[in-house]
């Protein structure tokens, strides 16, 4: 009997875990039933605790972890975590629960679990992470949840992470900052509320690449929205004093290297300089050239 029930509970596991999948968007791939089974290192409590957490098992989860909270911070598999279990659940309670057993809220590997939330079809798995206490700028985790978010187009993933204290100006090791990202991709409306909440119009990244020229491009994408709201950002230039048509990328990164980026108007207004990490990925691009 007792083997019966073990094959029974597996299989209504694996059956909530296929129905769970569809609460990401396509492309996804949160940990899943077999990940569990084959990491010889998780042990069979942490085996117990991750399906139980995948197939909603409340009661059972709860159990495990008060009587060894230590469950709640291991890792599962080569990519994920015992929190990016919790939010491939695909409900908010699994990540409360964690959280009221001193799971560490960025995860065993940093952003893994807010990364995979922000790709859930609702907020409420990211925003459960949030007010539980995980950082929007998870240490260790270089492109941030920042870029998933933008990659994604969701302005409401953008504007969850600003809420809860995301910097806009972040800046990877690419020199790449949200701005320019969001302009690379055409994502006009999320470039338009990242300038809304403080981002630096006047920034450039390791290839001269700017907020003028990107409006000057011919524009690829096929969106109405986005369209409206690059006609928008367009409208701002007179307000930021940008010269149009604005200096393409090339003439940029020579301003920059000169200490003439951002403008003398701008600069008078109170524009940062371009940062240090930036104009020595500009003069390592130019040596490459020579």
């Amino acid at each position: 009997m007792m083997r019966i029930d073990r094959i029974l509970a597996v299989t209504l596991t694996l059956i909530s875990t296929n129905a769970m999948a569809g609460c990401f968007v396509a492309g996804t791939t949160p940990p899943t039933q077999d990940e569990i089974a084959l990491d010889a290192g998780l042990g069979q409590s942490g085996r117990d605790l991750a399906l139980a957490l995948l197939g909603r098992d409340w009661a059972r989860a709860e159990s495990l972890i008060a009587r060894d909270p230590a469950l709640g911070r291991l890792r599962v598999g080569a990519h994920h975590d015992m929190l990016s279990v919790a939010v491939a659940s695909c409900d908010a309670r699994a990540i409360a629960l964690l959280a009221r057993h001193g799971a560490p809220m960025d995860g065993t590997v940093p952003g893994v679990a807010l990364g995979l939330a922000l790709r859930a079809t609702a907020p409420d798995l990211a925003f459960g992470l949030l007010e539980a206490g995980a950082s929007p700028e998870p240490k260790g985790d270089a492109a941030g949840p920042m870029a998933t978010a933008i990659a994604l187009n969701s302005i409401g993933a953008v504007r969850l992470l600003l809420d809860h204290k995301a910097d806009p100006n972040r800046m990877e090791a690419t020199g790449n900052r949200p701005l320019q990202s969001a302009l690379d991709m055409e994502h006009f409306r999320i470039a338009e509320l990242l300038l809304d909440r403080g981002a630096d119009p006047w920034a450039i990244d390791a290839g001269g690449g700017n907020l003028g020229s990107a409006l000057d491009a011919p524009m690829l994408t096929r969106s109405a929205e986005e369209e409206a709201a690059r006609a928008r950002l367009r409208g701002r230039r007179k307000t930021l004093r940008w010269p149009v048509p604005a200096p393409d990328p090339a003439r940029v990164r020579a301003l920059a290297l000169a200490g003439e980026w951002p403008p003398a108007a701008a600069r008078a207004k109170g524009a940062k300089p371009v940062p240090e990490a930036v104009l020595a990925l500009i003069r390592r691009r130019a040596e490459r050239a020579k």
